[in-house]
């Protein structure tokens, strides 16, 4: 199960993909409660959902329940406080560009990172790197580590060394 906080494009893209999503988001409209079976009424309790939806939340306890039990925390909004929390449980941390931060290796805090600002075309772009890189992750194989990172301008991939 991958949690995904504040991106509902790659929580889609992930739960397309036949993956278990727990998506904590901060904006939620008629639509999402139309596709989402967890959020229309039924309660968390719907047999064979693949997709549950969370209120995001400030309190440190209640977030760290939210994401407990997941192969991997992706944060697009509020990432410090979720690289945190990953850090606490011991789980992979992506931030909003395509990199993982593991728990015994360099932290999110302790690393260079650019102000990234995205359009339609490089933040679609990052989400669908991103879902690549969680399936490598899922399924064993290498996936982008940090320092090193994969940060999409535009239409061109760069990578970038957060140590630097």
């Amino acid at each position: 199960m991958i949690a995904v906080v504040g991106c509902r494009l790659l929580a889609e893209i992930l739960n397309r993909m036949n993956l278990e999503v727990k998506y904590i988001g901060d904006f939620y409209t008629t639509n999402d409660a139309r596709i989402d079976v967890t959020l229309n009424g039924c309660g968390y309790d719907v047999p064979d959902a693949k997709f549950y939806s969370y209120p995001l939340t400030k309190d440190y306890r209640e977030a760290k329940r939210q994401v407990a039990g997941c192969d991997a925390v992706v944060a697009h909004k509020y990432l410090e406080f979720f690289a945190k929390v990953s850090y606490d449980l011991g789980i992979p941390f992506m931030p909003n560009f395509v990199t993982f931060f593991f728990p015994d290796s360099i932290k999110f805090f302790d690393s260079n990172i650019p102000k990234l600002e995205y359009d339609t075309i490089s933040y679609t772009l990052t989400c669908s790197l991103q879902a690549r890189e969680i399936l490598k992750l899922m399924n064993g194989e290498d996936v982008i580590v940090a320092p090193m990172a994969l940060i999409v301008k535009g239409w061109n991939e760069v990578f970038y060394n957060l140590r630097t």
